[in-house]
C-alpha cells in the first residue's frame, strides 16, 4: 500500500508541476500579447504642404485634395496643407469641372512639401449600358435578390473603383447620406444607374431608394423572414411604378400613437396650425424632410402658445415648436436646425424604440387593446405620449438627432453653422434662465456637450459639401 500511495503521490506531483508550467507559459503568452498590442502603433500622421499647378505651371485654386477622411482646399495661389498617415496611400485631387485624379502617395515620417500637377481632363461617365440599380447593401446573401433578378444591378463592391475614378468618391455608403438630391442625380448619370438603394443603419427595416428620374428619395419598408430581407419584389415593383410609393403609411404602435397625439397636445396647449408662421415652418421644413430617411411621411406642424422654450417631436410626424423658441430664431438656417433635429426623432422612430425597451412586457397588450378597442388599456398610449413630453428622449437619441439633423440641413441646402448658432443661443438662454449648466429644457442633455459634438462633425459635413459642389460642376 505504501508503495502504491507513493507512486500515486509522485504521479499527482508530476501533474501539478505540469499544470504549473502550463499556467506559467499561459501567463507569459498573455503578457507577450499585451506587450505586442501596446507596441503596435496607429499610423503616424505627418503634415504635408504643397502646391497644385496645371500642366502649364499655373496655380490651381479652389481645388480639393482628399487623403482618407482629410481634405484640404487650395488657396488662390494653389497652396495647401493637409495631415495624412505615413506610408503608401492614395490622394484624390478634385478640380471643379474636371475629372477626378487619383495620385499615389508615399509619405515619410517627416513633414514634407509636394508639387502636384493637375491633369484637367473633362469628366466622363462609366462606359457600358445603364443599369437599374446600384445596391449599397452589405451582403446580398442576406436578401432574396437572385443573380437572375428581373432588374439589372451593380453592388457597391463592384462600383467602388468606378466611383473613385469617375466621381472622386471613396465611400459610396456614406456619401449617399450627405449628398444633395441634385448631386445624387449627377452621381447616377456618372455611374450609369437609374436608382441607388441602401439601408440606413438607424432605420434598418426600411430601404432608401434614390431615383435619378424624380430626384427624390423614397423609403420602402420591407419584411424580413428567417434572417432574409425581402427586397426583390419591392425593387422590381418600384422600378416599374415608383409613384405607387409616394406616401408612407404608418404601421403598428407608431400608427396607434399618432391617432392620439393631436388631441393630447390640444388638451395641454393652445396650438396654432395655420397662418404665416406655420407656412414659413412648412416651407423651411420641406427640403429637410425631402432628404430624410422617411421623406414620404406626412408631417404636421404646430406652434404652442406658451412661455416655454422647447420643441417636441411626436410619433406619426407631429412637430411642435413653442412661440418663444420660434421668435428667438433669427434665420431660416436656425429654424431648419430645430426642425431637422425634431424630424430626426421621428424618422429614426426614437419614441417607438425607447418604449419598446421600457414596456417590452406590455407592448403585446397595447396592440391587443388597439385591435379590440379596449378603452381602459388603450389609455396606455396616452401615457406613452405624456412620457415623451415630460421625460423626453434619451441622451444618446438627442445626440443622434443633432448629428442627423446636421446632415439633413447640409444636404437640404442650409448652412451647417445654423446648428451651431442655434445651440449657442440655447446655451446663452440656459444661463440666463437658470444661471447654471443645466440645459435650456428638461428634455435635452447639456447644451455645451451638444455644441462640442456638432463642431466635431463639421469637417465631415464640409468634406461632402465640397464633393456636392464638385459633382454639380460636371
Amino acid at each position: 500500500m505504501y508503495c502504491k500511495n507513493s507512486q500515486l503521490a509522485s504521479s499527482c506531483s508530476g501533474v501539478c508541476i505540469c499544470m504549473r508550467v502550463r499556467q506559467h507559459w499561459f501567463v507569459l503568452l498573455v503578457m507577450l500579447a499585451l506587450l505586442l498590442a501596446g507596441c503596435s502603433q496607429t499610423p503616424k500622421i505627418v503634415k504635408v504642404a504643397g502646391t497644385v499647378v496645371s500642366e502649364n505651371g499655373r496655380p490651381v485654386s479652389n481645388a480639393a485634395l482628399l487623403v482618407g477622411s482629410s481634405m484640404a482646399k487650395t488657396s488662390p495661389t494653389g497652396h495647401f496643407t493637409i495631415s495624412a498617415p505615413t506610408g503608401e496611400s492614395k490622394a484624390v485631387l478634385l478640380v471643379k469641372g474636371h475629372r477626378p485624379q487619383v495620385i499615389p502617395l508615399v509619405l515619410s515620417d517627416e513633414p514634407q512639401a509636394l508639387t502636384i500637377t493637375a491633369k484637367l481632363d473633362k469628366p466622363i461617365r462609366r462606359s457600358g449600358s445603364t443599369a437599374d440599380y446600384l445596391l449599397l447593401i452589405d451582403s446580398l446573401h442576406k436578401t432574396d435578390i437572385p443573380s437572375g433578378a428581373d432588374f439589372t444591378y451593380f453592388t457597391g463592391a463592384e462600383m467602388k473603383e468606378t466611383a473613385l475614378v469617375h466621381a472622386g468618391i471613396a465611400d459610396l455608403q456614406k456619401a449617399v447620406q450627405y449628398l444633395s438630391p441634385a448631386a445624387m442625380r449627377v452621381l447616377c448619370n456618372t455611374l450609369g444607374v437609374r436608382y441607388i438603394a441602401w439601408i440606413q443603419k438607424d432605420l434598418d427595416n426600411h430601404l432608401q431608394v434614390f431615383s435619378a428620374r424624380s430626384g427624390r428619395i423614397t423609403s420602402l419598408p420591407f419584411e424580413e423572414s428567417r434572417g432574409v430581407r425581402k427586397l426583390a419584389a419591392l425593387l422590381n415593383d418600384f422600378s416599374k411604378n415608383e409613384n405607387r410609393f409616394a406616401e408612407e403609411r404608418l404601421r403598428g404602435l407608431e400608427a396607434s400613437l399618432a391617432e392620439e397625439v393631436r388631441s393630447y397636445m390640444e388638451q395641454l396647449y393652445d396650438v396654432t396650425y395655420t397662418g404665416r408662421d406655420i407656412r414659413r415652418i412648412e416651407k423651411v421644413a420641406e427640403p429637410v424632410i425631402a432628404v430624410s430617411e422617411r421623406p414620404n411621411l406626412q408631417f404636421t406642424f404646430g406652434i404652442l402658445e406658451t412661455n416655454e422654450y422647447n420643441a417636441y417631436a411626436l410619433p406619426g410626424g407631429f412637430i411642435y415648436i413653442t412661440r418663444p423658441l420660434l421668435e428667438m430664431l433669427e434665420s431660416d438656417d436656425e429654424l431648419a436646425a430645430v426642425l431637422a433635429h425634431e424630424s430626426a426623432h421621428i424618422t429614426h422612430i426614437h419614441a417607438i424604440k425607447s418604449y419598446e425597451r421600457q414596456v417590452a412586457l406590455t407592448v403585446a397588450g397595447i396592440f391587443l387593446a388597439v385591435a379590440t378597442g379596449d378603452a381602459d388599456t388603450s389609455l396606455d398610449l396616452v401615457r406613452l405620449i405624456g412620457n415623451i413630453i415630460t421625460e423626453g428622449y434619451s441622451k444618446e437619441q438627442e445626440y443622434d438627432a443633432d448629428r442627423t439633423g446636421l446632415r439633413y440641413i447640409s444636404r437640404a441646402g442650409y448652412e451647417p453653422e445654423g446648428m451651431v448658432s442655434l445651440l449657442m443661443k440655447l446655451r446663452e438662454l440656459e444661463y440666463r434662465l437658470t444661471g447654471s449648466r443645466y440645459s435650456y429644457s428638461r428634455t435635452h442633455p447639456a447644451t455645451q456637450n451638444r455644441i462640442n459634438q456638432v463642431k466635431a462633425e463639421l469637417p465631415t459635413v464640409e468634406y461632402y459639401l465640397f464633393l456636392d459642389e464638385y459633382l454639380l460642376s460636371f
